[in-house]
């Protein structure tokens, strides 16, 4: 019974981001032939025309990936107020979406590839497996916002909405200036200063990151409650 609702959840979140994704990619499609059409109506250069053709299939990997970005950063409280009415609990949601979440980003990722590969020849596996970690690494982090966002009234998600990433800015910006500022007076032989230009320690705090974002994502779904507003 469990599987069969994870699997609910799994189906119904790839459903609801598939459609969302074949309606921008139609839009975007249509808005380029349009913009194409009326250059060529008016230049009457029909080998420009076909030219500018090939270029659509450039600007669909972008799409493809603001259209997941925004799935999981606006979805979440929908999602769970779906499930918690048809008798689903937090636990499977969560199971549901992460599942989903990982499939839909290998699926986004495997057609990017494809897709890159009519402008720029194939440039390695390995870069291709780290441009699969940052796709992994924005999307567990957005997932974690949206589900964040989730627990807030709509004029606290306003608020936050604005004023977080002003004070995230403003906190980046002074992190980084208080790092470089220790860095110049530690010396460029410093052990900490060799610490951080091994490849080494960024993998670990990558690692730290992804597991502070799962834990986050998870324990928001966990708060999450139905609300009238």
């Amino acid at each position: 019974m469990k599987n069969q609702k994870r699997d609910l959840v799994i189906t119904t979140v790839l459903r609801r981001e598939g459609a969302a994704t074949g309606i921008a990619v139609a839009v975007a499609v249509a808005v380029e032939l349009f913009a194409y059409l009326a250059g060529l109506v008016m230049d009457h250069n029909i080998q420009s025309f076909l030219v500018s053709l090939t270029g659509i299939p450039g600007s669909l990997p972008s799409i493809l990936t603001l259209i997941l970005v925004f799935y999981f950063l606006i979805t979440p409280y929908s999602d769970f107020k779906w499930a918690i009415q048809n008798g689903i609990s937090r636990k499977i949601v969560w199971q549901g979406r992460f599942i989903s979440m990982i499939l839909l980003t290998l699926i986004v990722w495997f057609v990017n590839q494809l897709l890159g590969l009519l402008n720029h020849p194939f440039i390695s596996v390995t870069a291709s497996l780290y441009n699969l970690l940052s796709y992994f690494s924005v999307i567990i982090t957005v997932m974690a916002i949206g589900n964040g966002f989730a627990l807030l009234s709509r004029r606290w998600k306003w608020i936050v909405g604005i004023a977080g990433p002003v004070a995230l800015f403003v906190l980046l910006s002074m992190s980084l200036a208080a790092i470089a500022q220790s860095m110049l007076s530690w010396g460029p032989d410093s052990v900490l200063v060799s610490l951080l230009r091994t490849s080494i320690t960024w993998w670990m705090f990558l690692i730290i990151y992804l597991v502070v974002m799962f834990v986050l994502a998870r324990l928001f779904n966990n708060k999450m409650q139905l609300r009238r507003d």
